[in-house]
């Protein structure tokens, strides 16, 4: 007979990676297992009657891009584009969208829970949390949230 063992209980994540980037002069990331790519923004395709945080369509290897001025829809004002802006493309079945950003950082290692995460600004609904990574504050941004709200926005 064999021997009976305990079930393992699976322990929480601690950290997860993330990729930063800027907004507005703030620092922000979502983790990179909804990234596909990061690419130099191409000329912007004009979208009739599109939301206002619809900055264009791209063509990515043959499937065209919805690219969402992540941060005129987080409440900022649209920024012209600068050599450093870039759009992150994200890796989704359901989704043909990319978020332009002002600047991509790196990837970071951030803790998800914990003494290290405070809680988010109320005036922010898609910010879970915020972690002080060596004197920089990092908003994490509920990418989930996000998407849903957007979704909102084409039904």
């Amino acid at each position: 007979m064999a021997e009976k063992t305990s079930a393992q209980v699976p322990f929480p994540e601690r950290h997860r990676q993330m990729l930063s980037f800027y907004l507005d002069r703030e620092l922000y990331g979502f983790e990179i297992k909804y990234i596909l790519q990061v690419i130099e923004p191409p000329p912007f395709a004009f979208v009739p009657r599109a939301p206002f945080f619809l900055r264009g369509a791209v063509n990515y290897r043959g499937k065209v891009i919805a690219v969402i001025d992540l941060g005129q829809f987080m409440g900022g004002k649209e920024k012209p584009l600068n050599p450093e802006s870039r759009i992150i493309i994200i890796d989704s079945p359901e989704f043909n969208l990319g978020f332009l950003v002002e600047r991509v950082e790196r990837i970071e290692t951030v803790p998800v829970f914990g003494e290290m995460v405070q809680q988010p600004p109320e005036a922010n609904p898609y910010i879970s949390g915020v972690v002080n990574l060596g004197g920089r504050l990092f908003n994490i941004i509920d990418l989930e949230k996000l998407l849903k709200e957007i979704e909102s926005y084409f039904s």
